[in-house]
């Protein structure tokens, strides 16, 4: 693609290198994807499974990936028949059926972790002070993407009735007041189990103090 196509402002340039990153990750995933016989939609889902430690319904799942509901569905239907997962009456509510992960889909879905590991190296090469900026922009980017609908709301501390932001985070960490954890920037989590989501008063306070 050529140069400017996004604008010659700092804006279209990060732009335009978020989607060279997304060309590779794509690419990536399709490679992985064919040799264990899977598409990166299906080791999407069983990624997720395994993450979340439980069976999950077809809304949910589709809700966390923003799949539409047949794709989902397709995508489960083919797992389910790989022998990689199976469905189950759910257990609050007998009307409606939980997917979770077989033995042999657990051992997939940690295949299915490994094929952003050449992300992983990129970004090894990057300083400690680099990182931790990057992942600060990163969270800030997702939130945004998340108030405009563009992504599923995460389970992040920014949205944490638990979390305790810190001013100034390098001289004084961020707290988890239900876990008694202090951490940095880098520690802050995208996807915690035992995230509860603040009131909308709360997540702006927390917001405000975070992005300063």
């Amino acid at each position: 693609m050529s140069e400017g196509v996004y604008g010659e402002q700092a804006t279209g340039r990060v732009t335009h290198s978020l989607l060279r990153l997304s060309t590779a990750m794509r690419s990536q995933a399709w490679e992985w994807a064919e040799g264990a016989g899977l598409t990166p939609t299906q080791g999407e889902i069983l990624v997720l499974l395994m993450q979340r430690k439980g069976p999950m319904r077809l809304g949910e799942i589709a809700r966390e990936t923003a799949l539409t509901a047949a794709t989902t569905s397709d995508a489960v239907s083919t797992l389910e028949t790989k022998g990689l997962v199976e469905k189950r009456r759910a257990l609050d509510d007998g009307r409606a059926l939980a997917v979770r992960l077989t033995a042999r889909g657990r051992t997939a879905a940690k295949r299915a972790l490994q094929w952003p590991d050449f992300l992983s190296e990129a970004v090894g090469t990057l300083r400690d002070e680099e990182q931790a900026v990057f992942y600060r922009t990163l969270l800030k980017m997702i939130r945004q993407l998340e108030e405009q609908g563009d992504i599923p709301q995460h389970r992040m501390c920014l949205t944490c009735s638990h979390f305790e932001p810190s001013k100034n985070p390098k001289k004084t960490p961020h707290r988890c007041k239900l876990l008694e954890l202090s951490f940095a920037d880098t520690d802050l989590r995208l996807d915690c189990s035992v995230h509860e989501e603040a009131d909308v008063a709360t997540q702006k306070k927390t917001w405000k103090i975070f992005a300063a």
